[in-house]
């Protein structure tokens, strides 16, 4: 097969006539070039982005476990098995809000505090890993009789305004131990998550770079869930066909969660092995912040105030994606267990065309733009399930390009990275820890308004706190209602999403000299310390001529400040002797 292809030559775009099987050798022979060598320019080969790719699906499988022993009123397992009320919900929010608040500073300090020698994240993740999957493995096999056994019980009074009836919540020992193994586990897979988010920051110093490998690395890594996720809902209707709901069954989870849980162990120890660390800083740097100094100098960075407020309000508007419901209650039965299996390969994958375009429109717009583009078109895709409400069908094809736009939200989590390279040049730290733990500490603060949200919304389609949302969404009438509510909160966060992208400002280029001056940086302590390297020579001889050509006073600044460049550029490691 022929075509014809756009290429880029000489300042112009071109059209060459190529095939298929041109196409295959060329990138055949890319993968053998850079398998073990980076591109030019880059810090990661080939065989390294796989390790991280492959490490990150230890996530993957562990967030089947976790999807499905999240404590919400659209799990199957929560509603039909542990029986747990909207109000009970409701509680149980707030105090694993609490338990956050303790959670941060601890993970904060035990991250960001870290100076062994294989890394500052990678002698966590095996055994953060193993407890993650030990705790989440044993929840579908509590004891259906420790269910049924009452604990306590309180009340939880009326609430006129928003339209909340008084209610009396059970909880029972098998729901008490399910929530205390999930907030043991919560603990120890943010753990697992922010070191492995934490390598994939410090891969490498190019941002351009970090953008391509969290793209393309999103497209390997989520692969173990696409198909586990494909594959619970056809096990589901098949195995228990004559089951009138199929995902309720907890035999399903008893089965699936060993095979995941054993995935996600194996997993992380291509990331342990096969991956490296790479900041800017001195060969002799040191890892030491207190929780008050680096809570203090993020909490005056407006670019995490930016990245904060979105992702706390991209949380919100995930309530919105109802394909569970309209799936089990709107279509139901057989019918419902074989759409929930399409949708699992269709909507899922609907993230796939903003991963692969995600890197080129960085290049062509900058990662504000492409933000701005997404939430944006998010927000459109809200509104058009607002008008599709009388079709379970139509709500999935609007659902479906929620998740097309969403594909590129991931970008806000490249970001990230570069502030922190802005963070390190503006106060002399690297924050990782810090970043992950003071965002999900004022997540959490902010998590006790927004937990209540869902119930409220769902109150006012008519499903009371106390009530079982099994039986209640079964009637047409509420679950209508539900619906409308529920994709007004949706389209209220969708708004909001897009305020913040609007202020941030840390441009590509901004970005570039930010790294051009911790590399003078950590040249000129390098030198003092008497280690200075032939790397470290070149790049100041390269950042200086790019500073003088481009008259770049930040970098002249920057060169100005350090006494030794002189010898460093004439001397040629003058400080070793």
């Amino acid at each position: 097969m022929v075509y014809y292809e756009s290429v880029y030559v000489q300042g112009e775009f071109k059209m060459r006539q190529t095939s298929i099987v041109q196409k295959g050798a060329e990138a055949l022979s890319k993968l053998k070039t850079y398998w073990k060598t980076p591109p030019e320019g880059y810090f990661v080969n080939y065989h390294e982005f796989l390790n991280l790719a492959l490490g990150s699906g230890s996530l993957s499988f562990l967030s089947v476990i976790i999807s499905w022993t999240t404590i919400a009123i659209n799990i199957p397992m929560m509603i039909s098995y542990f029986k747990v009320s909207t109000g009970f919900i409701f509680v149980a929010g707030i105090v694993s809000s609490l338990l956050g608040l303790i959670r941060a500073p601890i993970l904060s300090m035990l991250i960001d505090n870290s100076n062994r020698p294989r890394g500052k994240f990678k002698p966590f993740l095996p055994w953060s890993a193993i407890l993650t999957v030990l705790s989440f493995t044993f929840i579908p096999f509590i004891p259906e009789n420790w269910i049924a056994q009452s604990l306590f019980s309180f009340d939880i009074p009326s609430i006129p305004v928003f339209g909340v009836a008084a209610s009396r919540i059970e909880v029972t020992v098998g729901t008490a131990v399910m929530f205390l193994l999930i907030q043991v586990g919560t603990f120890f897979y943010t753990l697992l998550t922010q070191c492995l988010a934490g390598i994939e920051q410090t891969i490498s110093p190019v941002s351009q770079e970090r953008a391509n490998i969290g793209a393309f690395k999103g497209l390997i890594s989520n692969l173990p869930s696409s198909i586990v996720n494909i594959i619970i809902p056809l096990v589901a209707g098949l195995v228990f066909a004559g089951e009138k709901d199929p995902m309720n069954n907890i035999m399903l989870y008893r089965w699936a969660f060993p095979i995941c849980g054993l995935g996600g162990i194996l997993f992380v120890f291509f990331a342990y092995f096969g991956t490296e660390e790479r900041t800017v800083v001195h060969k002799q740097y040191v890892a030491k912040v207190k929780f008050s100094e680096g809570a203090k100098q993020l909490l005056t960075n407006k670019y995490f105030w930016i990245i904060t407020i979105f992702s706390i309000a991209s949380g919100v508007r995930g309530n919105i994606n109802m394909y569970l419901w309209i799936c089990n209650y709107a279509i139901g039965g057989k019918n419902g267990a074989f759409v929930l299996t399409v949708c699992n390969m269709v909507l899922n994958n609907a993230l796939i065309p903003g991963m692969l375009l995600g890197p080129l429109l960085i290049k062509k717009m900058g990662k504000r733009n492409v933000m701005i583009l997404s939430t944006v078109g998010f927000a459109v895709m809200a509104f058009l399930q607002l008008l599709t409400l009388h079709s379970p069908y139509l709500m999935l094809v609007a659902i479906f390009f929620q998740n097309l736009f969403n594909g590129l939200s991931y970008i806000s989590s490249v970001m990230v990275p570069d502030v922190l390279d802005y963070q390190q040049w503006k106060t002399g730290k690297r924050l990782e820890g810090f970043w992950q733990n003071c965002n999900n500490f004022i997540g959490t603060l902010f998590g006790f308004f927004t937990s209540a949200l869902m119930p409220i919304f769902m109150s006012f389609g008519g499903v009371g706190f106390g009530d079982n949302i099994d039986v209640a969404l079964k009637d047409p009438q509420i679950m209508q209602a539900t619906f409308r509510s529920v994709t007004w909160l949706g389209i209220i966060a969708s708004v909001v999403c897009v305020v913040p992208v609007l202020f941030y400002d840390l441009t590509e280029k901004k970005h570039a000299d930010y790294i051009r001056a911790l590399k003078l940086r950590a040249a000129a302590q390098n030198f003092q310390d008497h280690t200075l390297s032939e790397a470290d020579i070149q790049n100041v001889r390269e950042i200086s001529e790019y500073a003088r050509a481009e008259n770049n006073a930040l970098l002249l600044k920057e060169l100005a400040s350090h006494s030794c460049i002189t010898l460093i550029l004439h001397s040629g490691g003058f400080s070793q002797q």
